[in-house]
């Protein structure tokens, strides 16, 4: 592998490492969301209008940011029943199959994504309900953070690829 795809594939782990640790933090954004919900309805009677509408695009937001960096740091689920039991040839056959499916998956929720959100900005979406808020800013996230994923998921294999017992 050459020099410059090495230090791309590293800037794509540094970017993906840096926002998954930032965006850790909305995790006690929500907590503190849902906290102020719980004491509102359950202790003062009196439930806030804003709460769910705004826990839900975070949580949307955060899901997109943890899944990018739970790929950085190895810590998807897989079913290695099987897998361990494969040589590193067919392990890295394997693997070639599972970024396909990833490729297309995240090429389409990229592709998808960014049409909606377009879509979204020029008609300045706002969420329904009694609180509203601007959609159109969460709907941006999606296709920004689903590409930096799907970078970071080409970045995993050819780390997993260079690995001595992959083949």
């Amino acid at each position: 592998m050459s020099n410059k795809i090495k230090i791309l594939f590293k800037s794509i782990d540094t970017v993906s490492e840096k926002a998954g640790r930032a965006f850790s933090l909305v995790v006690l954004v929500l907590m503190a969301i849902i906290t102020m919900e719980v004491v509102a309805r359950y202790v003062f009677n009196s439930p806030t209008i804003w709460a769910h509408t705004i826990s839900r695009q975070v949580f949307g937001v955060f899901i997109l940011f943890a899944g990018m960096y739970a790929m950085l740091v190895g810590a998807h689920l897989r079913v290695e029943v099987l897998y361990n039991r494969f040589s590193p040839r067919t392990r890295f056959y394997t693997g070639l199959v599972d970024l396909a499916a990833f490729l297309i998956f995240m090429g389409i929720l990229v592709w998808q994504s960014g049409w909606l959100a377009g879509n979204s900005i020029m008609n300045r979406e706002f969420t329904f309900g009694t609180f509203k808020i601007p959609l159109y800013i969460f709907k941006t996230f999606i296709p920004v953070v689903a590409f930096l994923f799907l970078l970071q998921g080409i970045s995993a294999f050819f780390r997993k690829a260079k690995e001595p017992d992959s083949g």
